[in-house]
């Protein structure tokens, strides 16, 4: 298959790169700077900016799901940046046909705020305007007609792949405690979402 990638540069984003393409997918990684990327097979690399959705169409072509590992990092002003790139990526893949798109938020954005454990809850409060921000690109991608997944990954690490949890956000009563989960696992879920188009519009928890 061939995947178009935001958040390419990203840790998580680098991750879903290799998995990927060591198991013989092909990568269209949508980046500001194609410089960042190393030139590997597999990859090409397109520079455009998210929030524009005819440079998204464009790089769209003949691809046939798209994964967005994109974040802000630390900043404490998101500037409206998944909401616009939301929007963007939406226009584009309703333009151009391509139906399947797989999204990676985070556990605390949305409803699933009061799903967490109370020091889960106390952390995620600097965190509030990103959260918001995400919450507002979700509602615009869950109330298109694309096929649609969301994931939700608590806490994350830098260790080693393991097991993963995936539980539908629906069916979760409360997530206790501080669960943390690695960054491996969660590209290995994207990438099974992406390319076997399990988790169709539905928001998937992940936990260890």
């Amino acid at each position: 298959m061939r995947f178009l990638l935001l958040g390419a540069t990203g840790a998580t984003g680098g991750l879903f790169t290799d998995a990927a393409t060591a198991s013989g997918h092909e990568v269209v990684a949508f980046v500001r700077d194609p410089a960042k990327l190393a030139q590997r097979e597999r990859v090409t690399a397109v520079a455009g900016d998210v929030r524009d959705a005819d440079a998204l169409a464009e790089a769209m072509r003949g691809v046939d799901a798209v994964v967005s590992t994109l974040g802000i990092g630390k900043a404490k002003d998101p500037a409206n940046l998944i909401t616009d790139s939301t929007r963007a990526l939406v226009q584009a893949a309703e333009a151009g046909g391509t139906k399947r798109v797989v999204i990676m938020s985070a556990f605390g954005v949305g409803e699933s705020l009061a799903k967490a454990s109370g020091i889960l809850r106390f952390l995620y409060k600097g965190g509030k305007a990103n959260f918001a921000d995400k919450a507002a690109g979700e509602h615009i991608l869950t109330t298109s007609a694309l096929d649609w997944t969301l994931v939700y990954p608590v806490l994350l690490t830098n260790k080693p792949a393991t097991a993963v949890q995936a539980i539908d956000l629906k069916q979760l009563d409360r997530l206790p405690g501080v669960p943390r989960i690695s960054r491996a696992d969660v590209a290995a879920f994207l990438l099974s979402a992406a390319a076997e188009g399990s988790w169709s519009r539905r928001t998937a928890v992940l936990t260890k």
